[in-house]
């Protein structure tokens, strides 16, 4: 029970700390934009090399805010995990740790959340189990025609 109520903060924790970043990226996103800017290596990556270091920084704030609601609801959160850790994965291999220390700790959180789930009261849990009932109703009603 402890373990699982740990997995349930841990997502929470994740949760705002990715639309606490999201939003200061905003925020701060000349300061940010800068910071990408200097370190220009992330400029000859396939995905993300075309793009200008302000635009840079605006996908990426939208993305992390997207997924800290996401995380923080409990919806799909070990498929935006993987998202999210390749978010992060992205941003720490590009500035390192001169993008602030909260890159780190979401990149743990992110993984957790990944490997061994959301913990109790999440989404997927709820709808997971309104689809196997439903499913058992229907089997129900097979059973009782024939």
């Amino acid at each position: 029970m402890f373990g699982r109520r740990l997995l349930l903060w841990a997502r929470l924790l994740v949760g705002v700390g990715f639309m606490y970043q999201g939003v200061t990226r905003i925020t701060e996103m000349r300061t940010i934009a800068e910071l990408f800017a200097r370190s220009g290596g992330w400029q000859s990556w396939p995905l993300v090399g075309g793009i200008r270091s302000l635009e840079l920084v605006l996908w990426l704030a939208l993305l992390e805010f997207f997924l800290g609601v996401f995380l923080f609801g409990g919806l799909l959160t070990r498929i935006l995990g993987v998202v999210a850790i390749a978010v992060v994965g992205f941003q720490l291999a590009a500035v390192g740790l001169a993008g602030g220390v909260l890159n780190p700790l979401l990149l743990a959180g992110s993984a957790a959340v990944t490997a061994l789930g959301g913990g109790p009261g999440t989404m997927d849990s709820v709808l997971g189990k309104m689809q196997r009932r439903s499913m058992e109703r229907a089997a129900e009603r097979a059973r009782t025609r024939v």
